[in-house]
Order: structure tokens, then C-alpha cells, then sequence
């Protein structure tokens, strides 16, 4: 009898296995992605000429902008014609401040002052960069020579450098 009982429950037990067996497993694989976007900022400083008395021979300056990325990747780096009446990349304007006299500069890539810097458009030369972290960048003015005789006073003009990324 307690054979017949052992033989009943290893049946039961064998029985038993292949309906936990039949529960079985399944699996599926699902993506995994990021899409990483780049975050610049742009700061400038003031371009000066300093004071001057004539405008008889060219007139060079030079400032900086900074550009901060928090990614790797390319950017460019242009510059508006600015706000004088008639302004050109070529030849931007300062604006005398209560006269309509201008005073024509324009803003260069490298010291040699050949690559006038627009904004990209009909192919003039931008900034560029890919760097993360921060990347400083000189810009070369020149107001142009043989403009006299100009009004005394003080010449303006704002231009604004966008940072494209």
C-alpha cells in the first residue's frame, strides 16, 4: 500500500509539472533612445573706435563675442547689417546722434579684414564652431578712410549676432 500511495503521488507529481511547464515565457524587444539638442548662448562686447579726429585713413578695432554650447555640434555665428539707413554687410553705418550723417564701417573674420562677416545669406562668411563649452571669436571692424569732412559728434550703430545651432 505505501508503494501503491508513492507511486500515486510521483504520478500526480509528474502530472502536475507539465502544467507549470505549459505556462511558458514570451519576450519582445522595445527601443531605447535619447535625442540630444544643443543649447547655445551668445554674449558680446562693445566695438570701439575711440575718439578721433579725422577719418582721413582707415580706422581698425577689434572686439570679441562668446559663444557657449552645452553640446558638441556645429554653429555659425552671423552678424545683421545693423541699423544705419542703407547699411550693407560691405559697408555698415554708424548714425551721427542728432545729424543724419553716417560714418561707414564694416565688421571682418580674420585680421587681414578681406571676410566681411554678414549672416549667412547669399553666401558671405559667418562664424563657425562646434565645441562644446565656451568658444571666443574676434571680430575685426575698419571704418574706411577718405569719409571727411563728417559732423563732430557721436556715431552709432547696433548690430546683432545670432548664433545658429
Amino acid at each position: 500500500m505505501k508503494l501503491f500511495k508513492t507511486a500515486l503521488l510521483a504520478t500526480a507529481l509528474f502530472a502536475a509539472a507539465p502544467a507549470a511547464m505549459a505556462a511558458g515565457t514570451a519576450s519582445a524587444n522595445f527601443q531605447v533612445s535619447i535625442k540630444l539638442d544643443n543649447s547655445c548662448s551668445i554674449t558680446t562686447n562693445p566695438l570701439n573706435f575711440n575718439t578721433q579726429s579725422t577719418l582721413l585713413n582707415n580706422i581698425d578695432a577689434q572686439t570679441t563675442l562668446t559663444v557657449t554650447c552645452v553640446s558638441a555640434g556645429p554653429y555659425k555665428v552671423g552678424i545683421s547689417a545693423g541699423g544705419g539707413t542703407g547699411a550693407t554687410f560691405a559697408s555698415r553705418k554708424m548714425t551721427h546722434a542728432t545729424l543724419t550723417d553716417t560714418i561707414n564701417y564694416s565688421l571682418y573674420a580674420e585680421t587681414g579684414r578681406t571676410n566681411v562677416i554678414g549672416d549667412g545669406t547669399s553666401g558671405n562668411v559667418t562664424l563657425a564652431g562646434s565645441a562644446a563649452g565656451a568658444t571666443s571669436f574676434t571680430v575685426y571692424g575698419r571704418v574706411f578712410g577718405a569719409q571727411n569732412p563728417k559732423a563732430t559728434g557721436d556715431y552709432s550703430d547696433t548690430v546683432t549676432a545670432t548664433v545658429s545651432f
